[in-house]
């Protein structure tokens, strides 16, 4: 991106993106608006890239609405250009809301300890109307039980592993971290769809950190007859920076959160959030985001907020690799890799431990998105012996290692057919064994040819996205005959 243009972005998420609160930003954001002429095609790829086009239609509604009377009439014709994209939106979030609902009432939900967490809880810190943009209902339970009663009610009710994302499974066993990780399952009706992106266990930090506390320590009621609960705004700030590491960045959500947050609620433990931020290496953000504040704000609630959260995060300067609203994926994985290095340092594991772990980081977030059948290339090949791996046949779960699982019903696996049966229609194939998870087996060979199934779903194990033919056959076999035989 040009520096004209990053600048260009930069003005309109500050401007129009964030939550205006005072008059002063209120009559600066009227006044400005004659800098959007011509520049409509920007300004939509800007909106949708930054998942901000509630927020300014927010923006442009109010000051149509409420502005100087000299700029509603423009501030209505911008308002008009994003209206369309607003309102299939918001008809997303209401599918989303109806389906949380359903989730949360079903009785194979009670006692699973279901909480809702980023988007879905943030938004209820904003005051009516909401300009808060959610992809998917994130949802969080204490552990793998409660993670596959979730599962196993979605695919009944005709959910599939999302294609885009995989599963994946981590631990730490020797310290005592049970299994812990994300799936992400999707609905299709027609044109629309709801997605679910269910946390077990605890909440990743990083290429091979986690946040090393109970989560339900920040549970909270939500209201009142409703079968799920809330994380409380101290909960939601250190979730919000483990989320900020994952993306690289700091966004204009990050800020409208925290400013909901310091408006509506005074209830930050920010001793404990302080102590948190330091023991998981997660200053940078909290001090660029608390930097943000004071700038775009003179609010006395924000700026004060502010304050606490810089002094939570401690001292020092303005972190040279972390910027706001930069989706810039190189510099994501120097973020991680430099989180990666510190928080080895900070576990005692030595230098040459820490700089491996950041290279290892490195290639984890350089490595390819997309599921490929095929063979790998030499740099291919090369990348992943960098890769740290582990030994799912043994369920030996690490933190740093993050096996991406393909479900066999993936589309760019369709092609390949089940590996036949010889004459006595059998076939050699791995034999899946239990693990401690309930319903998880595991099988193949150590380190490229790993097979998981959950329940009767079979996946193939992949840390680059790229499985080899025969692998996909193979698992094709198990799954159609079920992962218990064999």
């Amino acid at each position: 991106m040009t520096r004209w243009n990053a600048g260009f972005t930069r003005t309109v998420l500050d401007t129009w993106a964030t939550l205006l609160v005072e008059p002063e930003r209120t009559e600066r954001a009227a006044r400005g608006l004659g800098l959007l002429d011509g520049r409509r095609a920007h300004l939509e790829e800007t909106l949708r890239l930054h998942k901000a086009v509630p927020a300014f239609q927010h923006t442009l509604r109010t000051l149509a609405a409420h502005g100087a009377e000299q700029h509603r009439e423009r501030a209505t014709a911008v308002a008009a250009w994003n209206a369309a994209e607003a309102e299939k939106l918001a008809d997303h979030l209401r599918l989303l809301r109806d389906e949380l609902a359903w989730i949360a009432d079903r009785p194979a939900m009670t006692g699973a300890g279901l909480a809702v967490i980023k988007g879905f809880n943030n938004a209820r810190f904003y005051t009516d109307p909401a300009p808060r943009w959610s992809r998917d209902v994130d949802v969080y339970v204490p552990d793998w039980a409660a993670c596959r009663a979730v599962v196993t009610l979605l695919r009944e009710r005709g959910y599939v592993f999302d294609e885009e994302e995989c599963p994946w499974f981590k631990g730490e066993f020797a310290r005592g971290r049970a299994e812990y990780g994300q799936l992400f399952l999707v609905r299709k009706s027609g044109r629309r769809f709801s997605r679910v992106d269910i946390h077990f266990g605890t909440y990743s930090v990083g290429a091979g950190g986690y946040l090393d506390l109970p989560l339900t320590d920040f549970y909270e009621p939500v209201a009142q007859g409703l079968g799920y609960q809330g994380v409380n705004p101290t909960g939601t700030l250190l979730i919000m920076f483990a989320h900020a590491l994952s993306d690289g960045y700091v966004s204009v959500k990050d800020v409208n959160d925290t400013v909901s947050l310091a408006l509506t609620r005074t209830d930050v433990d920010f001793g404990r959030l302080g102590h948190e931020i330091r023991r998981h290496s997660l200053e940078p953000q909290a001090r660029v985001l608390a930097d943000q504040l004071g700038r775009l704000y003179r609010d006395e609630r924000i700026t004060g907020f502010a304050r606490e959260l810089r002094r939570a995060a401690g001292g020092g300067p303005r972190p040279l690799l972390w910027r706001m609203h930069d989706r810039d994926w190189h510099r994501r994985a120097a973020v991680n890799a430099t989180h990666a290095f510190r928080s080895a340092l900070r576990q005692r594991r030595g230098p040459l431990a820490a700089t491996r772990r950041a290279v290892q980081c490195v290639v984890f977030y350089n490595r390819r998105l997309t599921v490929r059948v095929g063979e790998r290339t030499w740099t291919q090949k090369l990348l992943l012996r960098l890769m740290a791996r582990t030994d799912l046949t043994r369920w030996r779960l690490r933190p740093d290692a993050c096996p991406t699982m393909i479900h066999t019903a993936h589309p760019a696996l369709a092609a390949i057919p089940v590996a036949p049966a010889d004459g006595r229609g059998r076939t050699a194939r791995p034999s899946l064994m239990a693990t401690s998870a309930d319903g998880v087996r595991v099988g193949g060979a150590f380190p490229d040819r790993q097979l998981v199934s959950i329940g009767d779903d079979v996946f193939l194990c992949s840390w680059d996205q790229v499985v080899g033919r025969r692998q996909v056959a193979l698992a094709k076999r198990i799954a159609e005959g079920g992962p218990g035989d064999g």
